[in-house]
């Protein structure tokens, strides 16, 4: 996630210092994505240094004084292009879970339906903890975050039925035997003699 463009996109909504930004992520976002203290003030430092937010100083009662940020016009124009550019969602094409699969189906300590048994239950789990979270979310209030977690379901219901599909063509995908790399050819090709002069050989006659 970037969080570069997050903060620029809470600037955008009005002024606000560090920890003010942070819980503002927190209460805005809702996803589970613990943005750190240092990792904020080092994005706002970079910011500055792009000239894509600047900062008043404004003086407190009860704290030190304090960095109030704003965005600017460059910082404005960088939002914008952000939102107008698209993201595409990684759908999990060579993940970790497909590679442990395909070679547990080539000669592995573990058979492919172990496999294959313990992440589906792994995914029943995570289903039932995000189904539980659905659940306890208010779509008065937190809409985006239930269309985060609807998404979440979809997406798990999905990678079961998957697992399900593995497990229904594990006999043919027994029989995948991956290419071999063909064997290098030992040794340096050999170099042809080079001639003078780009002029052909010829052979003295005898007694020359």
């Amino acid at each position: 996630m970037s969080v570069k463009n997050t903060l620029l996109a809470l600037l955008y909504q009005r002024a606000m210092h560090g920890y003010e930004l942070r819980r503002q992520l927190k209460l805005t976002i809702h996803a589970e994505w613990d943005v750190k203290p240092g990792q904020i003030a080092s994005t706002l430092a970079r910011l500055k240094d792009a000239n894509l937010v600047d900062y008043e100083v404004k003086a407190t009662d009860d704290a030190p004084d304090r960095k109030v940020y704003f965005i600017t016009d460059e910082g404005r124009a960088e939002l914008r292009q952000w939102y107008l550019t698209p993201e595409v969602r990684d759908y999990r094409l060579g993940d970790t879970f497909y590679i442990k699969l395909v070679l547990s189906l080539v000669n592995a300590p573990v058979d492919p339906e172990k496999v294959l048994r313990v992440q589906r239950r792994e995914l029943y789990q995570q289903l039932h903890e995000v189904t539980e979270m659905r659940r306890q979310a208010d779509p008065k209030t937190q809409l985006p975050w239930v269309m985060l977690l609807d998404s979440a379901v979809m997406h798990l219901e999905a990678d079961l039925r998957w697992i399900e599909m593995c497990e229904a063509r594990l006999p043919d995908l027994k029989q995948y035997e991956p290419s071999q790399p063909k064997p290098k050819t030992r040794g340096r090709p050999r170099r042809k003699a080079k001639q003078k002069n780009n002029q052909p050989e010829t052979s003295l006659p005898p007694g020359d």
